[in-house]
């Protein structure tokens, strides 16, 4: 590989890191596409050092490849997490609902941590995870005895998992932080 492509795939690295998305199968895919561009062009007659220089053009600025790269990450992992705290919360509504269940401190319990482990592995949207998890068991109060007291209790119930998500957000920021500062 020329020196312009290696630079290239050094730079698409590090912005990749920067958005914690950092994955070695696509930067190898991207220095194979390169390769490919590159023969493609001295194909065409262009000498090494200028097909080299067209192939890094045409695939685009590395800061803006790893935007996009990110972006298309984080949408698949946010539907699987937004799938997850539905799931997640309409078992712990399920549960909370059971005749012989009288445990409010488990129910919250599970709401925060529930919504915390999200919240750490999504940290882009812990309040989506929050409303995800916690919003069935307010919804149920209020739908089968609605009065303003148990609108205003269910505004209270989401508290645990709002808390839950913030919380899994703020130490996933944090670790990420101290190790891009490691990486120093």
């Amino acid at each position: 590989m020329s020196a312009e492509i290696d630079r290239y795939v050094e730079r698409l690295t590090a912005e990749l890191r920067k958005r914690g998305a950092a994955e070695t199968r696509f930067v190898e895919e991207t220095r194979g596409h390169l390769a490919d561009a590159v023969e493609a062009a001295q194909r065409r007659g262009l000498a090494a050092e200028d097909a080299e220089h067209e192939a890094v053009e045409r695939y685009g600025d590395a800061r803006t490849v790893a935007a996009h790269f990110a972006a298309e990450k984080d949408r698949t992992l946010h539907w699987i997490l937004l799938g997850a705290a539905v799931a997640l919360g309409l078992a712990i509504a399920w549960v909370d609902a059971r005749p012989h269940w009288d445990d409010a401190g488990i129910t919250a319990g599970m709401l925060l941590l529930s919504a915390g482990f999200l919240g750490l592995m999504g940290p882009r949207r812990p309040w989506l995870w929050a409303l995800g998890i916690g919003v069935w068991i307010p919804l149920r109060i209020v739908v089968h005895a609605p009065s303003m007291g148990n609108v205003l209790g269910g505004l209270a119930i989401l508290a645990f998992p709002m808390a839950g998500a913030f919380a899994g957000m703020a130490v996933r920021r944090v670790t990420d932080h101290a190790s891009s500062i490691s990486r120093l």
